[in-house]
């Protein structure tokens, strides 16, 4: 599935997964389908992080991608693709469901497999360092 990008080991993409789902998770407290909308703060961050996930998760290798079948890796690749190269045809509708339903299920089968990950020293954490 790895189609290029920097040069980050299985387990940093991981990791890079699990800080997009943490970071999208933390948007939405109080958050409901009407305030999801073009334009939002909130909303936009969202996308970013489903950019961010969808990025990395196409970058995950092949082996690991088969060793782990219970993740959609290709689904959120496809998102990520959808989300940046069709981005004057996004619809909210889907992005609410994939946070909704979809975002759930990635962070129970992704959480136990970072948190068993030995910590990486030196990675960054993602366009906060550069801030």
């Amino acid at each position: 599935m790895r189609s290029g990008g920097a040069d980050y080991r299985d387990e940093a993409r991981l990791e890079h997964m699990m800080r997009a789902v943490d970071r999208i998770r933390a948007q939405l407290d109080g958050l409901e389908r009407a305030n999801l909308a073009e334009g939002d703060d909130r909303t936009e961050l969202i996308i970013y992080n489903i950019q961010v996930l969808g990025e990395a998760a196409n970058n995950v290798s092949d082996e690991m991608c088969a060793k782990h079948p219970e993740i959609d890796f290709q689904g959120w690749a496809s998102m990520r693709h959808r989300l940046v190269h069709d981005y004057a045809n996004i619809d909210l509708n889907i992005v609410w469901n994939a946070i909704c339903y979809d975002l759930p299920k990635l962070e129970k089968a992704l959480r136990p497999i970072v948190d068993a990950l030995p910590e990486i020293q030196g990675m960054p954490d993602n366009i906060n360092d550069f801030l």
